[in-house]
């Protein structure tokens, strides 16, 4: 009695029940309930982050965003399973990316905020032809772009491309403007790499994925179609070797096909990669 009497001041009440209950019973599915809490606390938090317009854990996000995907997806299932038709929905922390975003926030990481749109395209809440959303309204991606061109901002020559499609399917000017020289790209830049065998073209620059379907190819900005280029991503270690067949806006944009061969589960855009002319 002392002993437990003892231990109570030191934990208090509640710590000690948490203590016996764990010694007593179910010991190892409380750990979990607690981890389980801890990462939704911790979600919650980036996601008040984000939306304070506050720099945030680019990786931490990408993590809270695929365990409550993860999450969403597993209800959805399970009301599939009664019967029911429950439509696809998006984390609550790409809903806050996507806020922000629409916003043109300055401190909204590119790579996030491009995640959680692909995580939008992923998830059938937007046209998986055009990249428009409901009412076949411009991504909050691009609402952001529009919201910086209005405010005299620049925006990079990915974007503008990217943008200017989606621009171009909602009814808005045909094509986005040529970018200014002086426009700044707002993605990460990859760690300079050497060895890989090839000529390492367009260094620094993130790759992401076309949405086009097909056998594995690649699209480019900068290489003449028909050019063979190594993209390797750096993360992970994985490459794939692929065919330019067509113009992007991009150094290098990889088609499905291509860029699930490297990509990391859960992630559109690979920020440290390589990129080689082999052919």
């Amino acid at each position: 009695m002392m002993r437990r009497n003892g231990v109570r001041a030191v934990l208090g009440t509640a710590g000690l029940l948490a203590v016996l209950g764990a010694s007593a019973c179910g010991g190892g599915e409380q750990r979990e309930a607690g981890r389980v809490a801890a990462e939704s606390s911790g979600c919650a938090a980036l996601q008040q982050e984000i939306t304070a317009s506050r720099a945030v854990d680019v990786a931490a996000a990408e993590r809270c965003d695929q365990t409550q995907f993860a999450q969403l997806e597993d209800r959805r299932q399970a009301a599939r399973a009664k019967g029911e038709k429950p439509t696809m929905q998006i984390s609550a922390i790409c809903q806050a990316v996507d806020a922000q975003a629409a916003k043109g926030d300055a401190k909204l990481d590119f790579g996030l905020a491009f995640h959680c749109r692909q995580r939008e395209r992923f998830a059938n809440t937007v046209n998986a032809t055009s990249g428009l959303g409901p009412a076949n309204k411009v991504t909050s991606l691009c609402l952001g772009a529009r919201a910086k061109k209005a405010r005299g901002e620049a925006v990079d020559a990915f974007t503008e491309s990217f943008c200017g499609k989606e621009e171009a399917a909602a009814g808005g000017t045909s094509a986005a403007p040529e970018p200014s020289s002086s426009a700044a790209p707002a993605r990460s830049a990859a760690p300079a790499a050497s060895g890989g065998g090839g000529d390492v073209v367009c260094q620094g620059s993130t790759v992401t994925l076309s949405g086009e379907a097909g056998t594995p190819a690649a699209s480019s900005d900068r290489l003449p179609v028909g050019t063979k280029v190594k993209v390797t991503n750096l993360d992970n270690g994985r490459s794939t070797t692929v065919a330019v067949t067509s113009a992007s806006g991009s150094c290098v944009l990889l088609n499905d096909a291509a860029f699930e061969q490297v990509r990391e589960a859960g992630r559109f855009l690979i920020r440290h990669a390589r990129i080689e002319r082999v052919g």
